[in-house]
């Protein structure tokens, strides 16, 4: 991948899928491009690469202008890639990310020693869940047990740890 930063690529990737990675690593160094030629290059349908672009622009990951083709008469669309952007928009997916760990964290001590797991792991589900399900797993029906979630808090704590050292280092 060319497209230099794994962090951009991988949000791109997230967004968009492997295609948008394709798109945005055609448009990267230019300005204007005409989906026309996006697609062609990319050996993309025209329905796939406009849903592709209108997905990344609806994120400001790219930009466009439209004019008209006086011959046709119809809109052609021009893509720039919106490098500022997308890099705001890994800081800013760290940072949701982040919140969502700590209210799992916050879940998993406040659940300490009350989640139920199946032999197969199928399903996790606390007291709650279990006792309406009459401590039987709902994906295979096995009994369910007591888990131990010490080593997931630990877990959660250090993706936390690990995200935090991430965001400062790109302050």
């Amino acid at each position: 991948m060319a497209l230099g930063n794994k962090k951009i690529v991988g949000l791109i990737g997230e967004i968009g899928g492997d295609q948008a990675i394709s798109v945005i690593d055609y448009i990267k160094d230019k300005k204007n491009v005409s989906e026309f030629i996006i697609a062609d290059k990319l050996k993309l349908d025209m329905q796939t690469t406009r849903n592709i672009l209108y997905n990344l622009n609806s994120y400001n990951v790219a930009t466009y202008i439209r004019k008209k083709d006086r011959t046709k008469g119809w809109y052609i669309s021009y893509w720039t890639f919106n490098r500022k952007r997308a890099q705001e928009l890994v800081s800013k997916v760290k940072r949701d990310k982040l919140i969502r760990l700590r209210d799992q964290l916050k879940k998993e001590e406040s659940n300490a020693g009350n989640f139920y797991i199946c032999k197969s792991a199928c399903a996790r589900l606390d007291f709650d869940q279990a006792t309406e399900f009459g401590f039987k797993c709902p994906e295979c029906g096995s009994l369910l047990n007591l888990q131990d979630n010490s080593k997931t808090i630990e877990n959660i704590k250090m993706k936390i740890e690990d995200l935090e050292k991430d965001l400062q280092s790109n302050s």
